[in-house]
């Protein structure tokens, strides 16, 4: 009982983490050595039963083998061959086949009887073996080898006698043979007398060691349950001195909060005030941040009306100039005025129209049609056909018959101006013979697929993965704000639920030329109906 006290109170100044870690070390410690005892016990009970049928049950067959072939194979041979039932030259090739297999069986068996298992099975074994001494008696050790040594002098007996009996048959001395046949009948006998002794002997210690490996298997689990103990009992006395510290310490830790409590009570009255402050400040910040957002917005809406403008500005300079020319040249009739006047009317109707496509891009009652995709590209090639007629620019469309879009078709014509403007830059400062846009436009089950490819010498490889992005361009500031493209996949991807790529490629642009020109193809593929809302549960 003193030792006990003594021993709580030494642990008690031992510090808690100190006593967790003992704690865990125990158990890993008992759990390991369990471990290791199964594991013993199993390669151990593993390892006698290897050796039981390897060293006791195997060899076996290989003397009841070596017994049958002197009954059978000989004894029996001579026997017919004594009353004529057999040609000497039959029982020749007989006695010769079992003289062979008699010599490779009784190797195999003494092979076999030197065999050790080896490995982690005879290590578990030999450990076990400390606890469980047992060796053979020198009685039993001595009579074994004193048959081992008689069968190996009966057996060259026998087989010295088998071949002079072989020769003498084969010479054709007949009283030599009998008389030798005499002499292998009677060792005959014998030797399988050997034999059964050394059957039985094996088979006697086959039992001891069954019963060897039964004691092994008891103690292992002895020991096994000793350890479970153990372990089970230092667990539980660690853990009631750490139920003993945890008690303690949570009497302690209330102490500790309820003075904490009270502090933050104090605090959070001093702070209530400070938040009303930091809120108020904070919806101040927050007003100043929308007043920046929506003026950011406005610029930006400004900018893309202004990119969307330049082109149709520059057409209609260019119809004021057709006038002044054609006055001037006195070529001014009515017929030239109408027509320009129309064209200009056109013009003015699409800048009006981009203002409310701008206005409304991102509302959210914008009505979708379906519309024809060739009268969406005749209109954006009749607002660029005088800047591509001066910039000396072929457009070619490649459509058969006519498709139908389903979205809105002043923003299909803005995408294809867009890619016509910037096909018309890319343009710029090229000393090209030939300068073609071409539309290649291909209908699949799903979708619809239209290929711009202009022969301007493409994209630099390390630009396409950022043309898509917003505010990026290769202009300068006063001819690009970098807005178009990155509108243009807005619009494909989130109003049509389609896809825009693009991609350098070398393209035949003459059909009657060989020559393959580097070309910027971009890529529109647009399904041919929206895409089915999911459906709601009915409440």
């Amino acid at each position: 009982m003193k030792l006990l006290q003594q021993i709580d109170r030494y642990l008690e100044h031992i510090p808690f983490s100190r006593k967790t870690k003992w704690f865990i070390g125990i158990i890993a410690m008992g759990m390991i050595s369990i471990g290791f005892f199964m594991l013993v016990s199993i390669f151990a009970i593993k390892y006698d039963y290897e050796t039981l049928f390897t060293k006791r049950t195997f060899p076996q067959t290989n003397l009841e083998n070596i017994k049958d072939i002197y009954t059978v194979n000989i004894y029996d041979t001579l026997h017919d061959l004594k009353k004529g039932n057999v040609q000497p030259k039959d029982a020749i090739e007989v006695m010769e086949l079992g003289r062979q297999i008699i010599g490779t069986e009784w190797e195999h068996y003494r092979q076999a009887q030197q065999k050790e298992i080896g490995g982690a099975p005879q290590l578990a074994n030999q450990w076990l073996r400390l606890f469980l001494s047992h060796t053979p008696s020198p009685r039993e050790q001595d009579y074994q080898k004193g048959l081992l040594s008689k069968i190996d002098t009966k057996m060259e007996k026998i087989q010295a006698e088998i071949g002079h009996l072989v020769t003498a048959l084969q010479t054709g001395d007949t009283a030599t043979a009998k008389r030798i046949e005499k002499k292998v009948l009677l060792d005959i006998p014998s030797i399988n007398i050997y034999l059964s002794s050394l059957i039985r002997l094996n088979l006697k210690k086959a039992v001891a060691e069954k019963a060897r490996n039964d004691r092994m298997f008891h103690t292992s689990i002895l020991m096994l349950f000793l350890l479970l103990a153990l372990t089970f009992f230092l667990s539980l006395m660690i853990a009631g001195l750490l139920a003993t510290h945890f008690k303690t310490l949570n009497a302690s830790l209330e102490d500790k909060v309820e003075a904490k409590t009270s502090e933050l009570r104090q605090l959070n009255a001093s702070l209530e005030a400070r938040i009303e402050r930091e809120v108020q400040a904070s919806r101040k910040k927050d007003r100043i941040m929308f007043q920046q957002a929506r003026l950011a917005s406005m610029g930006e809406m400004l900018q893309n009306i202004a990119h969307q403008w330049r082109q149709p500005l520059g057409t209609l300079m260019m119809i004021i100039q057709s006038f002044q020319s054609k006055y001037l040249a006195g070529k001014l009739n009515e017929s030239f005025i109408e027509s320009r006047v129309e064209d200009a009317t056109r013009v003015a109707q699409n800048m009006s129209h981009t203002l409310e496509d701008f206005r409304t891009f991102f509302h959210p009652h914008k009505i979708q049609t379906t519309f024809s995709l060739r009268e969406v590209i005749d209109k954006a090639l009749d607002l660029t056909k005088y800047p591509l007629k001066e910039d000396n620019i072929l457009v070619h469309v490649d459509l058969k018959g006519d498709a139908c879009i389903y979205g809105y078709e002043n923003e299909m014509i803005h995408i294809l101006l867009n890619l016509i403007n910037n096909a018309r830059d890319a343009f710029h400062g090229k000393t090209l013979s030939l300068k073609k846009i071409l539309f290649i436009v291909k209908q699949t089950d799903q979708a619809l697929i239209v290929h711009v490819i202009d022969n301007a010498g493409g994209i630099r490889e390390e630009l396409i993965p950022k043309i898509f992005e917003p505010y990026f361009t290769t202009k300068h500031k006063s001819a690009g704000t970098g807005v178009g493209l990155y509108m243009s996949k807005q619009i494909i991807e989130k109003h049509m639920h389609g896809k825009i790529a693009c991609k350098n490629i070398r393209f035949k642009i003459k059909r009657e030329s060989k020559k393959l020109y580097r070309c910027a193809m971009f890529t529109l593929e647009i399904p041919h109906s929206p895409p089915k809302e999911p459906e709601h549960e009915p409440t």
